[in-house]
């Protein structure tokens, strides 16, 4: 596995660079009700008290297992979940304060790539109007839809005569080039990418990421790049952010994370990842299983699966440690 170019970092790590997005103490809770009678109320803290921030022509990698609220905290920055306290602020405005009318208007800046290339598509919809759908709603459509068509379509590497095919009529890839399509068609300053290559061959994904990485070259983009495979986030995100159970336990640049992963459950990503010719050796110091929300242990909260954890880390919840362009939430470093 290796991580994006050392440049790439040294050019997103420039203090000088504005912040595009920063997020302050993020939280997203939902209430579920339990007991006899559905009497007893209780909080998944989906997000619970997340920050970073973004800069701009940088992609930031969020990773983490499958539950860890990655989507959750993707979907609030989009408006699609409701933050429960916390600041997000995107291009200088408070994001989380916006009327529905200024949140519309601001999603010209703002797009997304889901998961599922398929159901993120209207099958009722051609290729020529998903990809000018936006234009045409933010008055952005200058001469006629099939000439903007055609250039998005050799943008994402695909053949110009296919504005004309619907969804079903392509392959997987294909599918998710039409949403990228779409997306940068805005010509927006941030895309957050939902596990964008996760449903794709291998392959594939590098492909994907290889046309991403073009695109933010070509339009000074800037991503939030989500997925649970450290692999794939290494070949994109020039930092990282490791996510368990609602909040950010390290960050740092991609390369320093994999090379020196400093919390447990980083090593225990980087343990996971499979080494062509190696036998696989659990080295990750790891056991067990992560926890349901609603069951969230007491102390710090990857204590019941760190075989390094200590009496304090079973009563006190770590603080958040920084020291450079590094960030780690783990008693071993207190």
């Amino acid at each position: 596995m290796e991580a994006k170019p050392d440049t790439a970092m040294s050019r997103s790590q420039d203090p000088e660079k504005k912040a595009l997005l920063e997020v302050f103490e993020l939280k997203t809770w939902f209430s579920s009700s339990s007991g006899m009678f559905a009497r007893q109320k209780q909080h998944i803290r989906a997000v619970d008290g997340v920050s970073f921030r973004i800069r701009q022509n940088e992609t930031l990698g969020l990773v983490g297992e499958s539950g860890c609220g990655k989507t959750t905290l993707g979907r609030t920055l989009l408006g699609l979940e409701t933050a429960t306290s916390g600041h997000v602020i995107f291009k200088d405005r408070p994001l989380l304060s916006l009327s529905r009318k200024e949140m519309d208007q601001m999603r010209r800046h703002l797009q997304v790539v889901f998961q599922d290339p398929l159901s993120s598509l209207n099958p009722r919809m051609n290729v020529i109007n998903i990809v000018t759908e936006g234009l045409v709603r933010f008055g952005m459509l200058k001469g006629s839809r099939q000439e903007h068509a055609r250039r998005l379509l050799a943008e994402v590497g695909m053949d110009e005569a296919m504005i004309y095919r619907f969804p079903h009529e392509f392959s997987g890839g294909q599918r998710q080039r039409i949403n990228i399509a779409r997306a940068v068609s805005l010509r927006p300053d941030l895309i957050i990418c939902d596990e964008a290559v996760s449903a794709l061959d291998v392959s594939i994904q590098a492909q994907v990421i290889n046309l991403l990485l073009t695109l933010q070259e070509q339009h000074f983009l800037s991503y939030l790049f989500i997925s649970h495979d450290l692999s794939v986030v290494s070949n994109i995100a020039d930092r990282v952010a490791v996510m368990y159970l609602g909040q950010i336990v390290e960050t740092g640049s991609t390369a320093e994370v994999i090379r020196e992963p400093l919390h447990p459950y980083t090593r225990m990503l980087i343990a996971a990842l499979p080494v062509a010719g190696k036998k696989k050796v659990d080295s990750s110091g790891v056991k067990g299983e992560t926890p349901l929300y609603t069951a969230r242990p007491e102390g710090c909260r990857f204590n019941p699966r760190c075989r390094q954890a200590m009496d304090v880390c079973r009563r006190t919840a770590p603080d958040e440690i920084r020291q450079n362009s590094r960030s780690v939430r783990c008693h071993l470093y207190s």
